[in-house]
């Protein structure tokens, strides 16, 4: 309900209807759509990932990012809350939050043999945005540690015995995968 409508609607019957009331109300409403608008932006420019275009240019120029052409919204607000997230000590706690940032992560860090390792488990795949991880994590960790990755993929071998050739050929590749996780889950 527009704002005109809530306050009309709160009036007594007979001045609902009354024309001068309704002019002094459109005047008013009008301008107190624009201010809820306007305070639903200022609202959602508090978090990364609801911040406006704008609003991210001055989080952006704040905390030194500069960004290569073409680069969409979300990997600007993942690459900036990974900025935000990663200043502190350098612990695996402060890496695993970094790369908790990006979308379609699913990501596990661990320290194996002095390395670190980041483990990709999503069977949805890696972040739109890997290089954009990859350079804040980089930016995060300690230097003299080495940083290794290792990707999770499907191959025939992991279903082979949860299904015949026949019954394959009659799914997609995501109906195998979510019918195998239905029946393993």
């Amino acid at each position: 309900m527009k704002n005109k409508e809530y306050i009309i609607s709160a009036l007594h019957k007979l001045y609902r209807r009354d024309p001068w009331i309704n002019e002094l109300f459109n005047a008013a409403g009008v301008n107190m759509d624009k201010l809820s608008e306007y305070l639903d932006e200022i609202f959602g420019n508090n978090y990364f990932d609801t911040a406006t275009e704008s609003k991210l240019r001055r989080f952006e120029a704040e905390a030194d990012i500069v960004y290569p052409k073409g680069s969409t919204i979300p990997n600007r607000r993942s690459t900036l809350r990974a900025k935000w997230v990663g200043s502190g000590k350098a612990t695996l706690a402060l890496l695993q939050s970094v790369a908790d940032s990006w979308e379609n992560g699913l990501v596990t860090l661990s320290f194996e043999k002095g390395k670190i390792h980041v483990t990709f488990n999503s069977p949805v795949g890696v972040p739109d945005d890997l290089d954009g991880l990859e350079k804040a994590l980089g930016t995060v960790k300690p230097a003299h540690l080495a940083i290794y990755y290792t990707f999770l993929y499907y191959t025939w071998q992991r279903y082979k015995d949860s299904f015949t050739w026949q019954q394959v050929n009659e799914m997609t590749w995501n109906g195998v995968r979510n019918k195998e996780d239905l029946s393993h889950g």
